[in-house]
């Protein structure tokens, strides 16, 4: 039985969702109107207990391209972007950093998209197909910073 790290786990799991959305993005036929549409990131955690066969890293990457098929098929806007391994958080306490040791997984790859809602893009989150290999998906709406008016010089 072969095992995998974090990394190479993350990599199969967003590479073919990032390869197809990038393809996509070019073509201009079969995509929504994007007027009314909100930004959302998935962030996803892999458990870092979970250990895959070859047969399971296979099955896994088959799904993930067809789910990433049908989500741009749908006309959504992914935008995968896969982290590195090495990682350091900063604390506000002790001001320096560390490495990230986070009891629900470490943060591995992010995808930006477009959807209607929050819920449906929470719909779109409980359709990947990393969820049945030890991947969970976290689901925030995002937008752009305000710019603040600079100070008036008096």
């Amino acid at each position: 039985m072969h095992t995998i790290t974090i990394r190479t786990a993350a990599v199969i799991l967003v590479t073919l969702a990032w390869t197809l959305a990038a393809s996509v993005s070019t073509q201009s036929t079969n995509q929504k109107a994007t007027s009314g549409m909100k930004q959302f990131v998935l962030l996803f955690r892999q458990n870092a207990s979970t250990h895959l066969t070859d047969a399971d890293q296979k099955r896994r990457a088959e799904e993930v391209r067809a789910w990433a098929l049908q989500q741009n098929e749908q006309g959504r806007k992914l935008d995968p972007k896969i982290l590195s391994a090495e990682n350091h958080r900063v604390n506000p306490e002790s001001k320096r950093s560390q490495p990230a040791d986070d009891a629900e997984g470490i943060v591995v790859a992010i995808t930006f998209l477009e959807a209607r809602d929050f819920a449906e893009a929470v719909r779109i989150a409980e359709s990947h197909p990393g969820l049945h290999y030890g991947v969970s998906v976290e689901v925030r709406e995002w937008t752009s910073p305000v710019p603040q008016p600079a100070p008036s010089a008096k």
